[in-house]
């Protein structure tokens, strides 16, 4: 039995701790509880996923079979379904569901801390830490980033559980190691780092690996192996209009070194924090310079670590728990449209909390032991930063109120054309059509390459009965992107409207070709051929769209 692992336990006092970390979590992200939905991805996973209506069988070898937004994560998918059965579309729900995941992951980092120094407050601190940070925000209050909270869940879960096995030597916390890795996996691919993290444990343990833990961790390496290439699989049709690809190499290669350097500076400072960071399609000087210069400071950073590691093998433990947990997300491998991601952080941070809570604890009980004005003055410091940093987390969470609010915050600090572009989409939900005409225009005029924009702004024009423009929209988003049959759809119905029946017949063909089982577009055909007087051909195309599910149809063959 390993005997490092082995600390006093003080349940009550565990209790009270666990208590403090549950009530300052509860009030500082009180305001998610008022948010709704938004239109980031919230929409496919959720509002708009009629994969989630109902648990059926069928709906369940649909949620393991498929990927939503790219990612495969059937099991944060099963979540949204047990909370459409029995709450609808109500988002208070969802957030709850999504609050009280992240108050136990919390008490999950105190104790995994706790059992890795041996130290209350140490296990304290960094739950703390993680429970209020600004940075937490996105992945709490973001409804499709559900996927974070419970990957992480399972994920600290495993590496208790191996802890356990390091000090009971019991297979069965070993199985369940891996049990729960796997179902992190399943939430989220983010937790392929975690055969990595237990030689790392093991290391903090020992002293040093042996063969036994390298051969124990084979099992895990291979289920994270194999989540790597299914997540390269699912994200490589990824549709982005980032501007990565128009980056220079040199600017691809020093990319990985800046995201390090960009959370490690938004850990300390995390001011002017953004739910969306783009490739910028051009660096001015300030930007070029962070760029280049981000190998040097990481080059740094690591010869610092390197320097003081006989000092302290944490601060080499917190260091690497950092840099290995982060490096799926360093964009090494192009994925994605951001350069960086506040959410990527939900994990690899407690590497950095860690340090910061054992040179507190150090400084608190060797440095400065006998001077109590001192070890006030270091408490009340940390306490004013807990503070500090759980006031922006209360502030932030209403920005994520809904879609218009979101999206106002990520154009005030980054206007691109997506943020226009989904603003606008807020706006027309809301029936502001001028607005999102507005805002569409602006996107256009920021990337006058993207289909989605010009399909949009064609809806708006078509909703403000201006047939004519919403033509024009159409047929552009038709040229940037010629398998879009929903932009056919909506132009053959303009088009029906302008009373161009001819034309409108040919786009609703069209349609059919692209998407035979569109039960919608075979009713409308049906609409402009009557309209034409071609009664036999409409009697047809009603009876296609009855026969596909389509109420409507089926009501005007029966005469009703």
């Amino acid at each position: 039995m390993n005997k490092k692992f082995i600390v006093r336990q003080d349940i009550p006092r565990a209790f009270f701790y666990c208590g403090i970390i549950v009530a300052i979590t509860v009030i500082t992200f009180s305001p998610s509880l008022n948010n709704g939905f938004t239109n980031w991805d919230d929409d496919y996973y959720v509002v708009n996923n009629r994969d989630i209506t109902d648990i059926t069988p069928n709906n369940l070898t649909k949620v393991f079979s498929s990927s939503y937004v790219n990612n495969y994560q059937p099991l944060t998918m099963l979540t949204y379904m047990v909370e459409y059965h029995f709450f609808q579309l109500n988002p208070v729900f969802y957030h709850c569901t999504s609050l009280l995941l992240h108050i136990i992951n919390c008490l999950l980092v105190f104790a995994l801390i706790y059992s890795l120094s041996g130290k209350y407050s140490v296990g304290m601190l960094v739950a703390l830490l993680f429970a209020v940070h600004p940075m937490r925000v996105e992945s709490v209050t973001w409804i499709a980033e559900r996927k974070d909270l419970l990957s992480a869940f399972f994920y600290f879960l495993s590496l208790l559980s191996y802890i356990r096995y390091l000090k009971k030597e019991d297979r069965k916390f070993y199985y369940l190691c891996g049990l729960s890795l796997l179902f992190s996996l399943l939430s989220k691919p983010m937790g392929v780092s975690q055969p990595f993290i237990l030689l790392l444990i093991y290391n903090l343990n020992n002293g040093r690996i042996n063969k036994k833990a390298l051969v124990e961790t084979i099992p895990f390496l291979a289920i994270a192996s194999f989540f790597v290439v299914l997540t390269l699989f699912t994200q490589k049709n990824s549709d982005t209009i980032s501007e990565y690809s128009q980056l220079s190499l040199l600017q691809q290669i020093c990319i990985p070194f800046y995201g390090i350097i960009f959370y490690l500076v938004k850990s300390i400072l995390p001011l002017h924090l953004c739910a969306f960071y783009p490739f910028p399609s051009k660096f001015d000087n300030g930007m070029t310079f962070r760029l280049l210069a981000s190998p040097f400071l990481v080059t740094g950073v690591a010869f610092t670590v390197y320097y003081f590691r006989t000092y302290s093998r944490k601060l080499v433990f917190g260091s690497l728990y950092f840099l290995i947990t982060i490096l799926p997300v360093l964009q090494i491998v192009h994925v994605g449209d951001t350069m960086v991601a506040e959410r990527y952080t939900y994990i690899p941070m407690i590497g950095v909390y860690f340090i910061f809570a054992v040179l507190c604890q150090f400084l608190f009980k060797e440095k400065i032991a006998k001077n109590i004005s001192a070890k006030r003055f270091l408490v009340a410091v940390v306490s004013i930063l807990l503070f500090i940093f759980a006031c922006m987390t209360h502030e932030r969470c209403k920005v994520w109120k809904d879609s218009i609010s979101l999206w106002s915050d990520i154009i005030a600090k980054f206007p691109v054309a997506i943020a226009y572009t989904n603003r606008a989409a807020a706006y027309g939900y809301q029936g502001d059509y001028d607005d999102a005409i507005e805002d569409l225009n602006q996107a256009i005029a920021l990337n006058p390459k993207y289909s989605v924009t010009y399909f949009n702004r064609g809806a708006a024009y078509k909703a403000k009965g201006n047939y004519k423009y919403a033509i024009e929209d159409f047929s552009q988003a038709i040229t940037l992107n010629p398998q879009d049959f929903e932009a056919y759809y909506r132009r053959g119905i303009s088009y029906y409207y302008q009373n161009d029946y001819n034309h409108a017949i040919e786009d609703f063909t069209h349609v059919i070709k692209l998407n035979p089982t569109y039960s919608e577009v075979y009713y409308n055909l049906g609409i402009a051929n009557k309209a034409k007087g071609d009664i036999y051909r409409a009697l047809g195309d009603f009876k296609k769209a009855c026969n596909l599910g389509f109420d409507l149809a089926c009501k005007a063959l029966s005469g009703n």
